[in-house]
């Protein structure tokens, strides 16, 4: 439950974070470069997001996709 609260909360800074950089760069330069920027900083946010949430409860990113706990439980199925 932590980490799907962090998640959110990562998710919603960062969607403000790419709406005021997309603003910024429609005002210097263009609407469609401001679209471009926001676009790629909004989904690439979703990534880094998850990332953070990783580093945030486990310290590392060692185990990021969960390898260490599947390989011990199919280890244990195993001897059973």
């Amino acid at each position: 439950m932590k980490a799907l609260v962090l998640y959110t909360l990562f998710v919603a800074m960062g969607g403000v974070a790419a709406a005021l950089v997309g603003l910024y760069v429609e005002r210097e330069f263009s609407e469609a470069a401001g679209l471009v920027a926001f676009l790629g900083l909004f989904f690439a946010n979703f990534v880094t997001s998850w990332i953070a949430v990783i580093l945030v409860i486990d310290g590392s990113l060692r185990n990021g996709l969960g390898r260490a706990e599947q390989t011990t439980l199919e280890r244990q199925a195993r001897t059973a």
